[in-house]
């Protein structure tokens, strides 16, 4: 290389390096901003994640409160309730159920 690229090189470099310094506090700018808008990514992400998280619980107790639910209804079938107190020596009543009716007492 001759002295005049070299000179030319090295004035190219330091305008460079001049532009970079007074345009240092735009750079800084840019640099927080990004760095917000990553902290501000992964905050969202977090979030997100931690909806999917609730759904899924949701879901779930949703899920078992239908199988408690179902349980109980099947439980409580005339035919099932027979069956539990069977050993016990209960048996189901022929006659149909009757109205008590008080007579009221006055004081």
């Amino acid at each position: 290389m001759t002295s005049f690229q070299d000179k030319k090189a090295t004035l190219f470099r330091l305008k460079w390096v001049e532009w970079i310094f007074v345009n240092l506090p735009f750079v800084c700018y840019l640099a927080l901003l990004g760095v917000i808008y990553i902290s501000n990514a992964h905050a969202s992400e977090k979030a997100v994640r931690k909806i999917e998280a609730l759904k899924q619980e949701v879901r779930d107790t949703k899920w078992r409160a239908m199988n408690l639910k179902q349980e109980v209804m099947h439980g409580s079938i005339q035919s099932q309730i027979e069956s539990k107190v069977e050993g016990s020596g209960l048996l189901p009543s022929n006659t149909p159920p009757y109205k008590i009716v008080a007579e009221k007492v006055n004081k």
